[in-house]
């Protein structure tokens, strides 16, 4: 009915395919790496701990800027528009830290 082709064909050939075996080099240095790195960890863990009320109070001060922005829209000296965009991205950085970052080791 159907030609079965089998893959590999010879023995030889299956040793090539082993996975390699690579072992982790230590950093050199003082370790600054590291204490970035847990200091890194220590903040993401602080937000995602604080991060459902913060969610909520990030929130309504964003709501709060908007409106901000739209009763100062043509006044000049205020920057209202500029202070709504920093919030807002504050908002969106804080938001994407939280859901798509998760530190090695935990």
């Amino acid at each position: 009915m159907t030609n079965i082709i089998q893959f590999p064909k010879s023995d030889s050939s299956a040793h090539d395919l082993a996975p390699l075996k690579l072992q982790a080099r230590p950093i050199d240095g003082p370790g600054g790496g590291r204490i970035l790195s847990n200091l890194v960890k220590v903040v993401w863990v602080a937000t995602v701990l604080m991060w459902p009320v913060m969610k909520w109070v990030l929130s309504f001060d964003v709501l709060f800027q908007f409106f901000r922005m739209l009763y100062h829209w043509s006044t000049p000296g205020v920057y209202a528009t500029w202070t709504f965009f920093l919030h807002f991205s504050a908002l969106v950085l804080l938001t994407c830290f939280v859901s798509l970052y998760k530190p090695r080791g935990i």
